[in-house]
């Protein structure tokens, strides 16, 4: 996992996820931060998925509208730890939200709000 120490603690968004949803349970740590090897990212820690069958994507939102939102693509179902990079130059300020959903369906299954 990326090395956030030189970010001061007051600016890390994140949220702590312990829900279940859909018959699956969802739990762990996601940190909207910087790595510095890969600028913004969206970091998931000791994230577990369990009982969901389906393949899960995720989306940086305003409010949980995916309309108003950023694809950063697959998570990692092998690895608790994983990070979602976030395009270059893009204005996170506008985004409280990581929306994970279907990747088959497009339904939501989960939104995560982050603290800002």
């Amino acid at each position: 996992m990326a090395d956030m120490s030189g970010q001061d603690p007051s600016e890390i968004t994140m949220a702590t996820v312990d829900e279940e949803r859909k018959g699956a349970t969802f739990s762990g740590t996601v940190i909207l931060g910087i790595d510095p090897d890969a600028g913004e990212v969206v970091f998931f820690r000791d994230f577990l998925i369990e009982d969901y069958k389906g393949e899960l994507t995720a989306n940086l939102a305003t409010d949980g509208d995916i309309t108003k939102s950023i694809d950063l693509g697959e998570l990692d179902h092998q690895s608790p730890s994983f990070r979602l990079p976030i395009p270059l130059l893009t204005d996170t300020l506008p985004y409280n939200t990581v929306v994970l959903s279907d990747k088959k369906s497009k339904k939501k299954i989960l939104t995560i709000n982050i603290r800002r």
